[in-house]
């Protein structure tokens, strides 16, 4: 027989000794004790397989050897990017809190940030019916450096309307590009200014109906000068609204914030609600805004008030406010569930309970 004949006999016989090997199951007989009811646990050539337990993975040593390994590419910013996402710490709030007037929705958002920031850490307002500056002077009146109030409002220099609305979404537009900015140069070494933590619009549903005249005076082409002139107009009267054009204008928003979320900023939105019966209300009511915000929004709060009655079915005098977690796909537990965070007694202080989920971040 040839050295080649006998070189291929070896490789069979190796061949058919694995096939062997692979039909044999392999047996713990450590199990073999178990009742016949109860099946063993898995194993792998004898070992059992045990859960893994992401605090005894040492991730910071997987990437350094992944930046090791690979080092070269055709898409070097992509490859920087990949390399950079291991330090990257997102926040996972992106809160819409809805309800009607003085049910208590920012005072929500800003006693939890009071809870959980740090030392240096600030949330800034961008403040539409200025109920963040009424929280704000009422609650925390030496806050000054750890709430900025921004006015997000572009006045008319005449007085046929109030506000410039094609200057007020331009202004809001640039408030969210600086604090991306800010975001990002907060991250830079050597960075020792305060540091943004969280940002809250109060009223998003006026940030809405700036959209909706924008989409009137400037979008749908009328000439008019202002919203008196476009809601005037034969156009307007005739076509109505783009729900398109105010939709774009509307999620440049969405887009901003959710940019915000990305380089960890917690992002809350406040709105008051009005009655309807469609897929997006709840029990008669829906949040007003544009509809998706409705699905792109994280966590979705509502908040409202419950009079308590005695046996008879009178008031007591006792009203309890109450969230319910419409929405939280950060944690299934609170889905559906309600917290009572607000009770006024009549003749009586109230008493501020806060959201206990809220101020320790679990949501």
């Amino acid at each position: 027989m040839s050295a080649f004949d006998i070189l291929k006999q070896v490789i069979a016989d190796q061949q058919a000794q694995q096939a062997r090997e692979a039909e044999e199951p392999v047996v713990d007989k450590a199990q073999t004790t178990l009742p016949l009811n109860e099946p063993a646990e898995p194993t792998y050539q004898g070992a059992e397989v045990l859960p893994i337990d992401p605090a005894a993975l040492d991730l910071k040593s997987d990437y350094s050897q992944t930046k090791e390994l690979y080092q070269d590419s055709n898409y070097p910013q992509l490859l920087k990017e990949f390399k950079e996402q291991a330090a990257i710490n997102g926040s996972p709030i992106f809160m819409g809190i809805g309800g009607h007037s003085g049910r208590g929705k920012t005072g929500i958002a800003m006693d939890a940030f009071m809870h959980y920031r740090k030392d240096n850490e600030m949330m800034w307002c961008y403040d539409f019916d200025f109920g963040a500056n009424d929280c704000k002077q009422a609650h925390y009146p030496g806050a000054d450096n750890i709430i900025r109030i921004w006015n997000p409002w572009v006045t008319q220099p005449n007085d046929r309307t109030a506000f410039d609305y094609p200057k007020t979404h331009q202004r809001v537009m640039d408030l969210c590009r600086f604090a991306i900015e800010y975001a990002k140069k907060q991250k830079e070494p050597g960075f020792n200014g305060q540091v943004l933590k969280a940002l809250l619009i109060t009223a998003v549903d006026q940030f809405d109906n700036v959209c909706i005249n924008n989409m009137k005076i400037y979008d749908l082409e009328m000439d008019a000068k202002d919203a008196i002139e476009a809601a005037a107009s034969k156009l307007n009267k005739e076509i109505g609204w783009n729900w398109s054009i105010r939709k774009t204008r509307f999620k440049q928003l969405t887009a901003l914030c959710r940019q915000l979320n990305f380089l960890g900023v917690d992002v809350f939105w406040e709105t008051h609600i009005k009655s309807g019966d469609d897929e997006y209300s709840h029990d008669g009511w829906k949040f007003v805004w544009e509809k998706d915000a409705n699905n792109d929004l994280t966590q979705i709060l509502w908040c409202k008030d419950e009079v308590v009655r005695d046996e008879d079915g009178k008031p007591t005098g006792e009203t309890r406010y109450i969230v319910e977690f419409t929405k939280c796909k950060t944690n299934a537990d609170l889905q559906g569930q309600e917290r009572t965070f607000f009770i006024t007694k009549k003749g009586q202080p109230a008493e501020w309970l806060g959201l206990a989920e809220l101020r320790s971040r679990s949501v």
